[in-house]
């Protein structure tokens, strides 16, 4: 739902070079060609030339949307802004084309069967149809998905294209254009199971669900989850060999008092439903006749809390309304909305390059957005949200007509649950994944394969709930302090700490850092000798070797990221003084509580990959390459032997982009850098038509964009 480009990686038909544009978070990414599709030839021919047509209907249709508005000099402003979105749509026609040559030479070529390594069809059980399950699904090709027998379980059953919520709220694009079927996604490769994953039974690896019905499994009054719990429950376990759990994260309202009860949450099309219902009462009750001048300023004061992606984007599409078609429907009503945006740090977007948060300080400004930076909501009440200034203390309230929640995530309570079974699992076994599993990390905690810790490799998590991590030094000082102790001395000196450090680092890639410092900082005297002291001289000659191997690893970043590269960035003084600064007595030696103490500081320098759609896309696709092998049978020494013969998971981060309001984006590309603008704003347009999981899909959002800036939203409800 936030704007980091994101890659969902959508397979086309056989010759086509697919088109993804990534986001929340996400980028422009360009697959391989000869993707394997997901769905069955004659069906892949259907939508394409569903496309293919579309290319031709959308020059007609430019034509009389142009001549219509020519005619209508109430409409000659929409003219401009109409045609920013013929591009999404052209760029999608075009890239149909060769779909069409793609699916008759799909249709054509034979599907040979394969057998999983072991002879029979590991149960394979995912968790979620979010963006890491549905890549995940999308990515493996049927004829790897027969290797396995897969079931998906999910409380929803569509995909929701999440970085356009925003947008579909205000009723720019529906709600049907951004969601696809996952029944459609994962045809021929598994069942589908709309239901709610209850707990997980590590044990004996059972997955217990329910949903809303009777003991007689017949309809009744409210048969569905999540719209609220009910007395009425069908019970049923599914068994697996292998756990694939992406289940996402929930909204956290940092115990906030009020939140729950006032507040509206944006995570799901039901959340954005209600958000649009309580807007548009908003404004039906403000024109009443009886509503008096107070009650309209309260009925239209609009509160949206969050400073990132989709926070900034509800108050752009919310703005763009308020000029738009407010402006046209409730033209008495229009001076009295206000729109404030809280943002507990300093900057918008604080992720993002910034320039990109002064610009879209300018647009909000130009739009009549009250920004409330360095502010936080300390209370909700029925009709007042209460704030506090983090600067000075000031406490500051509002009147509201609606309060957006989009404040950040946290796990949720079936995460919890799995974390406590796998404890319960690990206890007396391994004592080092228990100390992993009751870790603060925000989700399960995997390692660099995506399996989850204490699973022996039967549960891999992506997305939101899970937490890449490396392993942690700490737990294994005492190894390292003796392999370090060349002279058995009880201490390390900084040679041998050095020696350590560098010999350790392809292993616990926080260690780097400093094992370049120290590289650069101990010096060799004229007898080969090495000199402990960190010389003055020698510091300086370190932060200027730390400043060419940041600016060499800034280059590398550009490509894969593995958990090391990801961790906290230090300066040459910042590694000085945590080496200095665990040596107590100052004898350029560390005994073992000393050494412990350096790399505890050393592990506070990890950092998780950001929770974006961008990440849990990726993840799912590299997971599907896991299993591809058709070696995976949920036991650790198959987990071992596949893991030996692929890489680990490296994100490759392809920017971040977010909508602005007023036909205006930016865009925070990795070579680039920041780009805003009118311009920015027609391709993000095309992005968000072209990244849409489905040609289905794409063709229904580019209409909408046709339809938005030809005729107006719409403020129906029903």
């Amino acid at each position: 739902m936030s704007s980091a480009f994101l890659s969902p990686q959508i397979s086309l038909p056989t010759g086509v070079l697919s088109h993804v544009a990534v986001r929340e978070n996400l980028a422009l990414a360009i697959p391989a060609v000869g993707a394997p599709t997901p769905q069955a030839p004659q069906v892949r021919g259907r939508l394409a030339g569903s496309d293919a047509v579309l290319g031709s209907v959308c020059v007609g249709l430019a034509g009389a949307v142009s001549s219509r508005l020519r005619s209508r000099a109430a409409q000659k402003s929409r003219v401009s802004t109409a045609l920013t979105a013929i591009p999404a749509l052209g760029v999608a026609a075009i890239a149909a084309l060769p779909a069409v040559a793609g699916a008759v030479t799909g249709a054509m070529e034979g599907k040979g069967g394969r057998n999983h390594k072991s002879g029979s069809k590991p149960k394979v059980v995912v968790i979620g149809s979010g963006w890491g399950a549905s890549t995940f699904m999308t990515s493996l090709s049927e004829e790897e998905a027969q290797m396995y027998d897969i079931t998906l379980v999910s409380l929803r059953n569509h995909f929701l294209y999440t970085p356009l919520l925003p947008s579909a709220c205000m009723g720019t694009v529906e709600y049907r254009s951004i969601s696809t079927d996952i029944r459609r996604l994962i045809a021929g490769k598994g069942q589908f199971l709309e239901a709610r994953a209850d707990t997980i039974d590590t044990k004996n690896k059972i997955v217990r669900c329910s949903r809303a019905g009777n003991a007689h499994n017949k309809l009744g009054s409210s048969n569905r989850f999540p719209e609220g719990e009910v007395e009425g429950k069908i019970k049923f376990d599914v068994e697996y060999d292998i756990l694939v759990y992406a289940v996402g994260a929930q909204t956290n309202d940092f115990g906030c008092p009020g939140v729950q009860e006032h507040a509206y949450f944006f995570k799901e099309v039901s959340d954005a439903m209600r958000t649009r219902t309580r807007i548009t009462d908003a404004f039906e009750i403000a024109a009443l006749p009886c509503t008096t001048p107070e009650q309209r300023d309260a009925l239209l004061s609009f509160v949206i809390v969050g400073g990132g992606p989709t926070g900034v984007e509800v108050a752009a599409d919310l703005a763009d309304f308020v000029q738009g078609d407010a402006a046209d429907l409730y033209p008495e009503l229009v001076p009295y909305v206000n729109i404030r945006l809280v943002n507990v740090g300093n900057y918008l977007l604080a992720t993002y390059n910034r320039d990109i948060s002064e610009a879209s300080l300018k647009v909000f400004e130009k739009k009549g957005v009250q920004v409330l930076n360095g502010y936080r909501v300390i209370e909700i009440t029925e009709d007042r949200v209460k704030l506090k200034c983090a600067a000075d203390g000031e406490l500051e309230e509002y009147p509201y007509g609606c309060v957006v929640w989009a404040a950040g995530i946290k796990e949720n309570a079936l995460t919890s649950r799995l974390k406590e079974s796998l404890v319960d699992k690990n206890t007396g076994v391994s004592s080092l994944n228990v100390s992993s599993l009751q870790a603060k990390d925000n989700g399960i905690i995997t390692d660099e394969w995506l399996q989850v810790r204490g699973s022996s490799g039967s549960i891999f998590a992506v997305g939101d709930a899970a937490t890449v991590r490396n392993d942690r030094t700490l737990p294994f000082a005492k190894i390292l302090f003796e392999k370090a102790d060349a002279n058995h001395d009880e201490a390390i000196d900084m040679r041998e700490l050095r020696d350590l450090l560098i010999a350790s680092s392809d292993e616990y890639p926080q260690l780097e850092e400093y094992a370049n410092y120290l590289a650069s900082t101990v010096i060799t005297t004229d007898d080969s000798a090495d000199d402990v002291r960190l010389a003055g001289f020698a510091r300086l000659f370190g932060d200027a070797s730390q400043r060419e191997f940041q600016a060499f690893k800034k280059v590398y970043e550009l490509g894969n990221q593995r958990v090391g590269a990801r961790t906290a960035r230090k300066s040459a003084e910042q590694v000085a003084s945590d080496i200095e600064g665990v040596d107590l007595n100052n004898d350029q030696k560390l005994d073992f509580e000393e050494f412990s103490e350096l790399l505890k500081r050393v592990d506070a320098n990890l950092r998780p990959f950001p929770p974006t759609a961008q990440v849990a896309a990726q993840q799912g696709k590299y997971l599907a390459h896991l299993f591809a092998a058709g070696e995976l049978d949920g036991t650790f020494e198959t987990l071992k032997s596949t893991s030996s013969s692929e890489g680990p998971f490296a994100y490759f981060h392809k920017g971040s982009l977010a909508y602005l309001g007023s036909n205006e984006a930016a865009f925070d590309l990795p070579v680039l850098g920041p780009v805003t603008g009118p311009l920015a704003g027609v391709a993000w347009k095309a992005y968000e038509t072209i990244s849409q999981i489905s040609w289905n899909n794409r063709a229904l959002v580019g209409l909408d964009w046709l339809r938005s800036e030809v005729f107006g939203r719409s403020t129906s409800r029903y």
